[in-house]
């Protein structure tokens, strides 16, 4: 996942932060969510009102620390 694509999925800790709001309804399955890269239940960022912006800075930080580590 790059900062520069707009994520497919994503967890209920990610969209929770960067979304616009708390999901009334969802439909969720196992997957990786495109923020944090972590396994887990996943939807898709319109059930969270979809993204404010600051959701790409938090790709950077995984992609930069997956260089280094």
């Amino acid at each position: 996942m790059t900062g520069d694509k707009y994520p497919t999925w994503v967890c209920d800790e990610c969209g929770a932060k960067y979304g616009r709001r708390l999901p009334d309804v969802a439909t969720w399955h196992e997957d990786t969510c495109d923020i944090c890269g972590r396994h887990r239940a996943v939807t898709e960022p319109r059930d969270f009102g979809h993204l404010r912006p600051e959701w790409a800075n938090e790709t950077q930080v995984l992609l930069i620390g997956a260089e280094h580590g």
